[in-house]
């Protein structure tokens, strides 16, 4: 019984670890063109239609969505000089070997702008 309990012990802390590596990226959304007045109140934030993910094992950003959606994907350090680039959203970019610091992710769609930050 104990080497039962001691090897599930074992097989969860090797799940967590390697789930470790991951890390979802929060977006901030902006909406792209003239704002018009509006008095009403709106409570529900915004979805993003996109899912991405940081994988400090092989230093790459996984962007994920709707493949309707039409937006270009850029990888940029804190200066704002470019460091990966992709013109779909379903893509993979990679982050410089050696490079440390802050990273910003910026999509920008015709409609909207989403902007997210991770430190390396």
């Amino acid at each position: 019984m104990k080497k039962a309990i001691l090897l599930i012990g074992v097989l969860i802390s090797i799940v967590i670890q390697a789930y470790a590596a991951k890390d979802t990226i929060h977006m901030h959304l902006q909406r792209r063109g003239a704002s018009t007045p509006n008095t009403t109140v709106c409570r529900t934030p915004m979805r993003l239609p996109l899912e991405v993910v940081y994988d400090s094992e092989t230093r790459q950003v996984e962007v994920t969505g709707d493949e309707e959606t039409i937006a270009q994907v850029f990888l940029c350090d804190a200066n704002g000089n470019t460091l990966d680039y992709s013109s779909s959203v379903n893509t993979v970019l990679n982050v410089p070997d050696g490079y440390s610091g802050l990273v910003i992710l910026r999509i920008e769609s015709e409609d909207w702008i989403a902007v997210g930050e991770i430190e390396i």
